[in-house]
């Protein structure tokens, strides 16, 4: 069977991966070279604790606040496309707490198995990608924060994963060299993290070792379809002269481009209510205060993670049409959360050089997260096209689900039952 693969993100190489090893034959097609996708700037996270959907209703509650201020952690630029207004109105209608109730088993079953996955991968001796098992810490300094965050610990508990509730002095204790001033935090054991750019870098060599065509800078642009059936598609291949196209047959479809996605299931016919989410980060290379887990600032909602060599610190949502501007006001508001949280972070020599305002506009990294409407991902065959398999919309948390979806892909490609459960993950939920 000739599986195509549309997307070379974390997804799209996972699902290859995957299908591969059932013995398809697999081409990925990428409309760019694989050096800088979304997954490259990303914190690394392989977070089970990550079960709350975006689509929640803490969201909901503060975004009036936060729609009015560029700055905040989750901001949508005014718009009138009607694709920003349909999504926005879905998503307002998912962020209830019976949405949050039903998505929290199976998104925690995701997320499990794809870090069992990605330690498999690791174990094996297929990746070197720094891979840890540290956990995370979700750090609060409101009594709001504490109490959301201490409600969400209760109910991760529920789900079977292992927490710890840490007060003033165990933060300062955790976290000495950070001169942390939190009110409190929640570590949550169950987490892990690797260097995504190691993953990025390696994994494509791995699938071509494999036997798998990997097409850079090859951008799928149509679909040929005979009766609910893609017998191939059309792409613009790399160096083509005059927007010259070439076609591949296909048995099956796999559709993981990520944010771009939404245009391409238009091509084929589908619907896909998702949205751009632009997140930003900054690298620090050889930090000389040490962090010791990675953390997540829960009433800013910026991320840190430390590695061998380096620090990387991030976040923000910033919902609207595609462009190339960075923003630096909302890069400058993370740096502000990691002075109000960890001054002596923010006292590094490599964050210091960072208030520098050429500096952080030369050195932010921005990629685009694939929104879904009800903060849950896609996976599953469209409603038009019998050989089609969505996978995309994973939000702000590819790497952690990427894995397991890969997995899931295989699964229904050929005909298996699935690891887990996927029908809240059903692409149909909104056609």
């Amino acid at each position: 069977m000739r599986v195509i693969v549309i997307g070379g993100g974390i997804i799209g190489l996972s699902a290859a991966y995957y299908l591969q090893e059932e013995g398809c034959e697999v081409v990925v097609l990428e409309k760019g070279d694989l050096t800088d996708n979304c997954s490259f700037g990303n914190m690394g996270y392989l977070s089970p604790s990550h079960f709350v959907p975006l689509a929640s209703p803490g969201v909901v509650a503060q975004g009036i606040w936060w729609l009015l201020h560029a700055e905040s952690p989750f901001y949508i630029r005014p718009s009138l496309d009607w694709r920003l207004m349909d999504w926005g109105v879905k998503f307002m209608r998912a962020a209830t707490p019976a949405h949050a109730e039903r998505s929290a088993r199976p998104l925690t079953d995701l997320l499990l198995l794809s870090k069992a996955e990605t330690k498999r991968w690791v174990e094996s001796g297929l990746l070197d990608i720094e891979y840890t098992e540290h956990g995370c810490v979700m750090w609060y300094n409101t009594p709001k924060g504490e109490k959301n965050e201490v409600e969400t610990a209760r109910r991760a508990e529920d789900l079977g994963l292992k927490v710890t509730v840490l007060d003033r002095a165990q933060a300062k204790a955790l976290e000495p060299d950070a001169q942390i001033e939190v009110r409190g935090g929640v570590l949550y054991h169950d987490d892990a993290h690797l260097y995504p750019n190691a993953l990025m870098e390696q994994l494509p060599r791995v699938l071509e070792h494999r036997g798998v065509r990997v097409l850079r800078n090859s951008e799928a642009v149509g679909f040929e379809r005979s009766n609910q059936t893609i017998v191939a598609v059309r792409y613009r291949p790399s160096g083509a002269s005059n927007g010259a196209e070439e076609r591949l047959s296909a048995d099956l479809v796999v559709l993981a481009a990520g944010s771009w996605s939404p245009q391409l299931a238009r091509l084929s016919g589908e619907y896909l209510p998702m949205m751009p989410g632009k997140g930003y980060s900054v690298t620090v290379d050889n930090p000389q205060r040490k962090l010791n887990y990675p953390c997540i600032f829960k009433e800013a909602k910026v991320a840190l993670t430390p590695w061998r060599q380096r620090l990387r610190i991030g976040s923000t949502m910033e919902i609207g049409h595609m462009d190339n501007r960075v923003r630096l006001r909302r890069v400058q508001g993370i740096l502000r959360a990691v002075q109000q949280y960890m001054p002596g972070i923010a006292a590094d020599p490599g964050v210091q050089a960072l208030q520098d305002a050429q500096t952080l506009r030369q050195r932010a990294w921005f990629g685009y997260r694939p929104l879904s409407a009800d903060g849950l991902p896609y996976i599953g065959f469209g409603r038009h096209n019998r050989n089609l398999i969505i996978a995309t919309g994973h939000c702000m948390i590819g790497v952690s689900m990427a894995a397991g979806t890969g997995r899931l892909v295989a699964e229904l490609a050929t005909g298996k039952p699935t690891a887990i459960p996927v029908a809240d993950f059903d692409p149909k939920r909104y056609s």
